[in-house]
C-alpha cells in the first residue's frame, strides 16, 4: 500500500499526521485534505449525537414500513436541527460560539421544557421560553476540555465462570 502522511496542527496547537491515498499534490493540496477531514469530523460527531443523544442508542428504527422509516428518518433530522437552531440562537444571545454550549444539555433541557409546555396555559409560553433560553445560556462549556482520565487499552474479556478463591485456614 502507498500512503501519503499530511502533517497538521489541530485548533488546539497538537500536532497530527493524517494518512491519505490521495498521493497526487497538485490535484490533492494538504491543506484542501486537512479542511476535508476536519469537515468529515463534524459530521461524523453530529451523527454521534443523533444516534447517542436522540435515539438513545437504539439498534433500529421504529418505524415497520419503508414510508415510516423515511417519515421517522425526517422527524429525527427535523428535531436535530430544531435543536441545533435554539442553540444557535441562544448562543447569539449570550455572545458566544454556538460549540460553546453542549448539544446534550441543551437536549435534555429543551425535552423538559418541551414537555411542560405541552400542559401549559399559552400566557405563560414567552416566559417558559425565555428562562429555557436563560438556563442554557448559563451552562457553557468549559474553554479547556479535560484529557482523558483513563488511556484507550484493550481490556480482559470478562471470565464466563466465577472465580472462586479458597482461603487456606493457618
Amino acid at each position: 500500500w502507498e500512503a501519503r502522511a499530511i502533517e497538521t496542527v489541530s485548533r488546539h496547537g497538537r500536532r497530527r499526521i493524517l494518512l491519505t491515498s490521495l498521493l497526487d499534490t497538485k490535484a490533492w493540496p494538504a491543506k484542501e485534505i486537512a479542511a476535508q477531514y476536519q469537515e468529515r469530523w463534524h459530521i461524523e460527531t453530529s451523527y454521534r449525537e443523533l444516534k447517542q443523544d436522540m435515539l438513545g442508542d437504539e439498534l433500529t428504527l421504529r418505524s415497520g414500513t419503508p414510508e415510516t422509516v423515511r417519515q421517522e428518518v425526517w422527524g429525527t433530522l427535523l428535531a436535530y436541527n430544531l435543536v441545533r437552531l435554539e442553540m444557535a440562537e441562544i448562543a447569539r444571545e449570550v455572545g458566544v460560539a454556538p460549540t460553546d454550549l453542549s448539544f446534550t444539555t441543551a437536549l435534555h433541557y429543551l425535552r423538559y421544557e418541551w414537555s411542560w409546555l405541552a400542559i401549559s396555559s399559552p400566557g405563560t409560553l414567552p416566559a417558559r421560553l425565555l428562562r429555557l433560553r436563560e438556563r442554557l445560556g448559563e451552562l457553557l462549556l468549559p474553554k479547556q476540555r479535560r484529557g482523558r482520565e483513563c488511556p484507550r487499552v484493550v481490556k480482559k474479556l470478562p471470565s464466563r465462570y466465577p472465580i472462586k478463591q479458597v482461603r487456606s485456614a493457618k
